[in-house]
């Protein structure tokens, strides 16, 4: 596995495993990371367990599976294509206001765009439907 492979798969695998910590530790400090959908920049590793635990808190069974990923031929930026699924138990948080739990469970697939220096992603942006979510959960006909 190319080493770029290994830290975007730990970055997201580590939501899978419950363990915001291991992400962390693939994120450099200075980190420019942007959730696209949400137009939300996420800068460095607390920002990252912050959006850990608003996904945790909206979805506590929440699963993240890896599903691809593609490693640019300098090996320093790499696509990681992701599904993400759960149960709508907690308020989820959004940058269009907070939605109180539904109880409707949610599939939906990201992709991230990542680029990794010196073992620590630096940048990165999601990319997903923010509709499918809210379809999903019934906010939205």
């Amino acid at each position: 596995m190319h080493p770029t492979e290994k830290i975007v798969r730990q970055f997201h695998e580590s939501w899978d495993m419950r363990d915001p910590d291991r992400g962390a530790e693939v994120i450099a400090e200075d980190c420019d990371f942007e959730d696209v959908a949400r137009g939300e920049s996420l800068p460095g590793k607390e920002a990252y367990k912050a959006d850990y635990e608003r996904w945790r808190e909206a979805f506590p069974d929440g699963l993240c599976k890896v599903e691809n990923v593609i490693v640019s031929m300098d090996g320093e930026w790499a696509t990681v294509e992701f599904r993400n699924t759960g149960t709508h138990t907690g308020v989820l948080r959004s940058s269009l206001g907070d939605f109180q739990p539904t109880g409707r469970r949610a599939e939906v697939r990201y992709c991230s765009v990542m680029r990794v220096k010196d073992g620590k992603v630096v940048e990165g942006r999601d990319y997903y439907d923010s509709a499918t979510i809210a379809r999903q959960l019934g906010l939205v006909d």
